[in-house]
């Protein structure tokens, strides 16, 4: 039987955009981000490995304060913000 599900835990999750890198960074503390002006692609180190994102792009963190990022497209198709 195929049933459907939705993510309900809870993420901090922020945006990039071509204004708010510095918030970039202190969103994602203590992960290196490297912001490529030229090429208008940036890279931080996670666990997994080197993950590549643009502007649009969403740096989701998880539980353990560890960033990683979600395409726009994905992010918005599967998450919806939670009213406090």
């Amino acid at each position: 039987m195929i049933k459907k599900y939705i993510k309900t835990t809870p993420i901090e999750a922020i945006q990039v955009t071509e204004g708010n890198h510095e918030e970039v960074r202190e969103f994602a503390s203590y992960q290196p981000i490297i912001f490529g002006y030229e090429l208008i692609m940036h890279s931080i180190d996670t666990l997994e490995g080197s993950m590549c994102f643009s502007d649009g792009d969403y740096l989701i963190k998880n539980p353990t304060g560890e960033c990683y990022v979600c395409k726009k497209e994905i992010f918005e198709e599967t998450y919806r913000e939670v009213e406090e």
